[in-house]
């Protein structure tokens, strides 16, 4: 497999995050100033913030006040078990008298006029306490660059604000890294706007490699993302010089458990490999699919046509784009997606469109390539890694 060039991300420099850290904590602190109430939002458990390093470093100064927290949850549901887990483990760090679980479809929802119209948490209404969210700043494959603007955002809206948004994941322009039109992101901005013309909101952003924090920002949303942005793309995004013939998506650990998430790393990189090229996903999956409402339209539209005209007659629903753009893929594009994921069923990855390998090297025999004279790259951490195709 060393015979493979391996795309990686940039290995954080854990002093420089440990003192951009507490930068960062500072300014937010000096931002809420002498406010006696504090809202923290902070992303749900599928998120993968230090946000308890966050919580850690704020006990201290903010102690004494009133505190409550609101988990970011979008459309995630979490059971019992899930949420003391993340009380224990996360939230502790703080005396929060109170702390809300987003529901995106609550009826008690706050109507957010602005460019783009959405109803939130009534918590992030709420004048009588300053509002603080902490994100963490990473490719998005559809939304460009996560971070605190979306968690004040999706993170706390109605399920068909969200659903609209994501509607906008089917553009050619949605891809990780971009932000400059990108309609999902500027939709997002769009919906913060709104918010902020209502209220000030503070964020604290970290950029991580794994757990390990390599930067931070703090400041309005928007700002501390793009004091992010260059960075998170050099340590995550990877360019090669023109698209490849095959690509090694690796995926381990958490976002490797199912398909739903280790889809991320095709999605991450399907635009770098050659239509009628393949992919590789070495992911175990021991959760199978996971999340499974969008295999319902892979079932029913075998190709990309029939996907795009199912569509066409009944809308979208959220997470259609993930289907859609698979089929986009495998059929319109003829790229062959090969499956290293044992928790997978033979009827899963037919449905997928995908074909199962015994390893790597058969994979790429099937495809009929030669790791000597084709472009094969490896991709570690595929699903935080994106790889892009072309000049600059």
């Amino acid at each position: 497999m060393n015979s493979i060039p391996l795309l990686a991300p940039t290995p954080a420099d854990r002093a420089a995050g440990a003192v951009a850290l507490e930068q960062a904590v500072q300014t937010a602190l000096d931002g809420l100033g002498p406010a006696g109430a504090v809202t923290l939002v902070v992303n749900d458990p599928q998120r993968h913030t230090s946000t308890a390093a966050v919580l850690g470093r704020l006990a201290g100064p903010l102690k004494a006040r009133r505190l409550r927290a609101l988990v970011a949850t979008g459309t995630h549901g979490f059971d019992g078990p899930a949420r003391r887990t993340f009380a224990r483990e996360v939230l502790s760090a703080l005396p929060f008298q109170q702390v809300a679980w987003h529901d995106c479809r609550s009826e008690d929802l706050a109507a957010i006029p602005g460019p783009v119209p959405w109803r939130g948490h009534p918590w992030l209404l709420d004048d009588d306490y300053a509002l603080l969210a902490i994100g963490s700043c990473e490719l998005h494959y559809f939304a460009g660059i996560t971070g605190a603007h979306k968690t004040l955002t999706v993170g706390c809206a109605h399920h068909d604000d969200i659903e609209a948004n994501h509607a906008q994941a089917l553009a050619e322009a949605s891809r990780p890294g971009w932000l400059a039109g990108n309609p999902v992101h500027e939709g997002i901005a769009g919906m913060l706007a709104g918010l902020e013309a209502r209220r000030d909101c503070l964020a604290i952003d970290l950029l991580q490699v794994g757990p390990e924090v390599a930067a931070a920002s703090a400041g309005r949303p928007l700002a501390a993302l793009e004091v992010l942005a260059g960075q998170v793309r050099r340590a995550y995004l990877r360019r090669i010089d023109q698209p490849a013939d095959a690509l090694v998506l690796h995926v381990e650990g958490v976002l490797g458990r199912s398909f739903y998430q280790a889809d991320k790393a095709i999605k991450n990189s399907e635009w770098a490999v050659r239509d009628g090229g393949c992919l590789v996903l070495d992911a175990p999956c021991p959760e199978g699919v996971g999340q499974s409402h969008f295999m319902e339209l892979l079932r029913e539209a075998p190709t990309w046509a029939s996907a795009e005209e199912l569509l066409r007659r009944r809308g979208y629903r959220l997470g259609d784009h993930k289907a859609v753009r698979l089929r986009r893929l495998t059929d319109r594009r003829g790229v062959r997606v090969f499956a290293l994921c044992e928790g997978l069923s033979d009827e899963e990855l037919a449905v997928l469109g995908f074909e199962r390998c015994a390893d790597v090297w058969s994979a790429l025999d099937a495809a009929g390539l030669d790791v000597v004279r084709d472009r094969i790259y490896r991709v570690a951490d595929a699903a935080c890694v994106a790889v892009e195709a072309g000049a600059l």
